[in-house]
């Protein structure tokens, strides 16, 4: 006969992955230690074996998330040898459903609070260095590449603005993909000489 009281032994991702689902969908003010515990049906003292206060967990969490968007990004984006490529790939995965996006969206609400400021900017910094150096692989010079680069990340952020302002109703897959397609063939061209 199996012990169905056998407490339930989590770790540190556990609390930062269920963290950054309540943030990709409610926001960083929605978490609250008790209702993750239930959620991952542990009690709230569980929760003080990993971690100080709420503070540090929403950090640990958002330090996963930069971590996490960094890895994908290098295997989706980087791992591609050819800039234009790179950057056709940057649009398409900009219009996945990934909770990255949902996240970073939520985020740009939520960055009054410093320490999410401080994640917000990394991530922002990163991703403008990537598309200027895919940029410049296609032959722009740094400060058309820079500007090339603002102008793409302004179509994700919008994108990502309207997609959050529609809740859910922006879901035909197709047409999604093939707006990404629109975009890139728009921002992705060669320089003029």
């Amino acid at each position: 006969m199996k012990n169905n009281n056998k407490k339930k032994s989590l770790n540190p991702a556990d609390w930062e992955l269920a963290t950054l689902d309540v943030i990709a969908h409610q926001g960083v003010s929605a978490v609250a230690v008790e209702n993750i515990a239930k959620a991952l049906g542990v009690t709230k003292g569980s929760f003080y074996w990993h971690f100080t206060n709420r503070k540090d967990l929403i950090v640990a969490a958002l330090k996963r998330w930069q971590k996490d968007d960094r890895a994908v990004i290098k295997e989706k984006i980087w791992s591609l040898p050819d800039a234009h490529e790179r950057l056709k790939a940057w649009f398409l995965l900009s219009a996945e459903p990934l909770q990255s996006h949902l996240i970073y969206a939520t985020l740009l609400a939520d960055r009054q609070h410093d320490f999410v400021a401080k994640v917000l900017k990394e991530v922002t910094l990163e991703r403008l260095a990537y598309l200027q150096k895919s940029y410049q692989g296609i032959g722009y010079d740094e400060a058309t590449s820079k500007q090339q680069a603002l102008l793409s990340y302004s179509v994700y952020v919008g994108y990502l603005h309207m997609a959050k302002t529609l809740h859910g109703k922006f879901k035909d897959t197709e047409n999604i993909e093939n707006y990404a397609k629109y975009v890139a063939s728009q921002l992705i061209h060669e320089p003029e000489q």
